[in-house]
């Protein structure tokens, strides 16, 4: 039996988010599909609650993902 399964899963939901996070926001920059880009932002949204969660990598996700929002505004036709 491995002592991992009492103590903790192996991959935490906070991360699982945070994979979801940048797989969403690399498929935006491959393709521009602004729902990527929302669900990413949702995500974030997610991961802003959890107390647990590293503070400097959220920061770091956050300009991220307003860079990349920043971009898709410029973007679009006026």
């Amino acid at each position: 039996m491995n002592a991992r399964s009492h103590a903790q899963p192996a991959f935490p939901s906070h991360m699982a988010v945070l994979a979801g996070t940048l797989a969403h926001l690399s498929t935006y920059l491959q393709t521009g599909c602004p729902r990527s880009l929302h669900r990413a932002r949702l995500l974030l949204h997610r991961l802003d609650r959890e107390a647990a969660f590293d503070r400097g990598v959220l920061t770091f996700c956050r300009t991220l993902e307003e860079a990349v929002a920043a971009a898709h505004a410029a973007r679009r036709p006026t």
